[in-house]
């Protein structure tokens, strides 16, 4: 009896990948297809994406995003610094399902008037986790 009908090899898994298209919109010098994104760094640029983006900024859904910006006027405090952190997981257990939140920290740099935002998370078909670090700072 053949080994496939036996049941002696193992099942197929189907393995889950997660794809995005490139920011920045350059082809591939072989193929002329554009730039791909897949798992963990598509992923990162969604949950970027989704910390900086404003209420009110997406038609049709009014809360999506971070709403991180709101807060680089503020006087920075432990306070602030709280509402932050929530506002940031909040928005990532709710609008990013791909991944399971682990951890939020926020700080100040007084100096440059920046937030750097730690965030480390792990993909849903990874075991690994992944760290998203990236700075806000004011224009003004």
């Amino acid at each position: 009896m053949p080994a496939y009908k036996s049941g002696a090899v193992n099942p197929k898994t189907n393995e889950v990948i997660f794809k995005d298209l490139g920011l920045s919109f350059t082809t591939h010098p072989v193929t002329k297809k554009l730039s791909v994104l897949t798992n963990e760094e598509a992923i990162k640029r969604a949950v970027r994406n989704l910390i900086l983006t404003n209420n009110y900024e997406r038609f049709y859904n009014p809360f999506f995003g971070g709403n991180i910006t709101s807060y680089l006027f503020e006087n920075f405090s432990p306070i602030t610094k709280v509402s932050i952190e929530k506002s940031v997981k909040d928005a990532i257990e709710v609008y990013e399902p791909r991944v399971d939140l682990l951890d939020v920290d926020i700080n100040q740099n007084d100096d440059r008037n920046e937030l750097i935002v730690n965030i480390i998370f792990r993909p849903k078909n990874q075991l690994q986790q992944t760290r998203l670090n990236f700075t806000i700072e004011r224009v003004r």
